[in-house]
């Protein structure tokens, strides 16, 4: 344990898929936009302690992780990447719809996404 962190615990990918969603929430609800939403992502995916994901939500509203109940463990299996992929996914949408109003490339990625988990599955 490193000095000064008395009993601040690690965290773990369900801590860190927990504050991913929540942080999803709070910009659904208008309270982060895009580039915030992305900013905060990044830095609770390199966060090691929960003190690092608390600060994260020090100024927004509840839910907050600690607030929260935790994310539900799976029974033993690894998490996939369907999560980082789903939020890529959401973030690329939002950045198109909004930033870069760019309604054509937006229906293509809808498309090829479409495209590419239909035959995932096959």
């Amino acid at each position: 344990m490193s000095k000064g962190r008395g009993r601040d615990l690690r965290v773990g990918h369900p801590e860190r898929e927990r504050a991913i969603t929540l942080l999803g929430e709070h910009m659904s609800a208008g309270r982060l936009d895009v580039a915030e939403f992305d900013h905060r992502c990044e830095r609770v995916a390199v966060s090691q302690y929960e003190s690092d994901i608390r600060a994260l939500f020090d100024d927004l509203p509840e839910p907050r992780p600690a607030d929260a109940a935790p994310a539900p463990r799976s029974s033993g299996s690894k998490p996939s990447g369907q999560l980082v992929l789903g939020i890529c996914l959401v973030t690329m949408v939002l950045v198109l719809a909004v930033v870069a109003k760019q309604a054509w490339l937006l229906v293509i990625l809808l498309l090829g996404g479409t495209l590419w988990f239909t035959r995932r599955r096959d």
